[in-house]
């Protein structure tokens, strides 16, 4: 089955496209395709909000296309770092609450829920664009928040193998919102 067919059908079982994917044992270079494809298309799913970002940013010494440039290669660059990091982080935290998988299923849980959730990405921007209200540009990322740890959790408990979804999907909950709290403590100040 295309990968197409295998990201449908995922929508419809996340555990048993999960299973699939485990059993077809991808090797690295696939994990690192399936990220690489979901990074391409968040970020083109991200263009519109850069484009307006980048010219209400640009000065008389940055253009909004040196804006533009330095988002697409922190976005290949720094977001497979990333994504690695917290796949890792995923590992340590399932581990804790009794996963029995390792990296490699860590890895490919997450770097496959990316690939899977990243077309909605592109329809949630397509929906905002076509219909610009608040409401909306409010709940869409919510919903794809809810989503994406929806199955990531059911990918994760297939990876590490937990009988339930429930518990990786409060887990990854709980890591999403300690990394974003220490983000904003550490970095941000």
């Amino acid at each position: 089955m295309s990968i197409a067919g295998e990201i449908v059908r995922a929508y419809r079982s996340p555990r048993a496209a999960m299973r699939q994917r485990l059993e077809a044992h991808p090797g690295e270079e696939r994990l690192l395709m399936y990220l690489v494809v979901a990074i391409l298309l968040f970020f083109v799913a991200r263009i519109p909000n850069l484009l307006v970002s980048s010219s209400a940013q640009a000065t008389a010494e940055v253009s909004g296309s040196a804006i533009f440039v330095t988002n697409l290669v922190a976005s290949f660059f720094f977001a497979p770092l990333l994504f690695y990091g917290v796949a890792a982080i995923s590992r340590v935290v399932s581990r804790v609450f009794g996963g029995k998988g390792n990296g490699y299923a860590a890895r490919l849980a997450l770097f496959w829920t990316l690939l899977v959730i990243s077309p909605l990405a592109l329809l949630s921007t397509i929906l905002q664009s076509a219909f610009p209200v608040l409401w909306l540009a409010t709940a869409l990322p919510i919903v794809m928040f809810l989503l994406f740890a929806s199955v990531w959790g059911a990918c994760l408990s297939v990876a590490e193998g937990f009988k339930s979804p429930y518990l990786p999907s409060v887990a990854i909950v709980l890591t999403i919102f300690c990394i974003t709290i220490a983000f904003r403590v550490f970095i941000f100040g």
